[in-house]
């Protein structure tokens, strides 16, 4: 299964055979978390890279900032059985 991360977005994946994908990365941040023994991975589109410079829009849209996006790609992973040692991370 294909699943599309779209700009201020994240999106996750278990198993054999999921892509996570992204277009237009531009000036944004991709950020991929993967642990290859549980097959768990997921993805991050992220906008701006601190959310204090508009903590509403941060509340309604915590994907759209680096900082608060991290935290729920981190918890995400984590939640799904990924374990820190296992895990791969990339960024671009």
């Amino acid at each position: 299964m294909v699943k599309v991360v779209e700009i201020a977005d994240m999106k996750w994946a278990v198993g054999n055979g999921n892509v996570l994908i992204t277009y237009a990365l531009g000036s944004c941040i991709g950020v991929v978390l993967y642990d290859p023994v549980e097959m768990v991975g997921a993805m991050l589109h992220s906008m701006l890279p601190l959310s204090r410079s508009d903590p509403d829009k941060a509340r309604k849209n915590p994907y759209m900032y680096t900082d608060t996006g991290v935290e729920l790609l981190l918890r995400k992973v984590f939640d799904l059985g990924a374990t820190r040692k296992n895990l791969v991370a990339k960024v671009a």
